[in-house]
């Protein structure tokens, strides 16, 4: 049975879809089966290993709108070995409007088990399920965690990155209360850290707040990220021992073994 993981944060400009693309690169390069999920109608997690969205035959978005595909059949291949890809897409966002208007309905399926469903078909494929999120908690966000065994916030060491972690774990503590009770947050990951006084100040800031939730592992600012977005590569695949390359396979390691 797959572990299923959601990466998800009320904040954009976090690296919250580099941080999915890299963990779930990892685990692949660390011999666990694993499946990338992206829920984002930006498709940057697609975008990230080299698939245009508007190119494949099948993404998530059919799979929510088809009742006769099969989740098996919008599985990707992709430039890491063992990491294989369901797209995003930017219908999504026609997707998540009508998600709203179904909650209303109360004879219509709950939307935002959605994603859960769609999933149960691949859990013996794979060790771990990564969901990459759009960084808002709108519906697909609320699938993931829906659909997750834990979650993972990825926050900034900058301004503001407290409030979007406050508003995540709210919004975990809703969905433990109501719709995935078995849910764990599996910790804060500190990214795109810089050696500067704020950055410093920052990551003491999350830790005296949120102590026992830090991952205990930095994710270095580096521009070998940069360079390996524009290549549309993960960075542990570009550049393996870069200091955020070495990070995120520590994370990997971390959430294989549970330390």
């Amino acid at each position: 049975m797959a572990k299923k993981i959601a990466i998800a944060i009320h904040k954009g400009g976090v690296g919250k879809t580099t941080s999915a693309k890299n963990i779930a690169a990892a685990l692949a390069q660390a011999g666990k089966r694993t499946l990338l999920v992206d829920l984002d109608e930006q498709a940057n997690a697609t975008k990230g290993l080299g698939v245009d969205p508007r190119s494949v035959p099948l993404t998530l978005n059919d799979l929510f709108q088809r009742t006769d595909v099969q989740a098996t059949s919008a599985v990707l291949e992709t430039v890491v070995d063992g990491l294989h890809l369901i797209a995003g897409h930017p219908d999504l966002s026609q997707t998540e409007t009508g998600m709203a208007l179904q909650r209303t309905d109360p004879s219509a399926p709950d939307p935002i088990l959605a994603v859960r469903g769609l999933l149960a078909e691949l859990d013996d494929r794979y060790d771990f399920v990564i969901l990459d999120t759009p960084p808002t908690l709108n519906y697909m966000t609320i699938n993931a965690l829906a659909a997750a065994d834990e979650l993972v916030i990825p926050a900034a060491a900058s301004a503001y990155s407290e409030e979007g972690i406050a508003r995540t774990i709210q919004a975990y503590e809703r969905a433990v209360s109501s719709y995935n009770p078995s849910l764990r947050l599996r910790g804060i990951l500190v990214t795109r850290f810089k050696r500067t006084n704020a950055a410093s100040a920052v990551q003491s800031g999350i830790g005296e707040a949120y102590s026992d939730l830090v991952i205990p592992q930095l994710i270095v600012e580096s521009t070998a990220v940069d360079e390996a977005e524009q290549l549309n590569l993960p960075v542990v695949l570009y550049d393996p021992e870069n200091h955020a390359a070495q990070g995120y396979k520590r994370v990997a390691e971390i959430l294989i073994n549970g330390k």
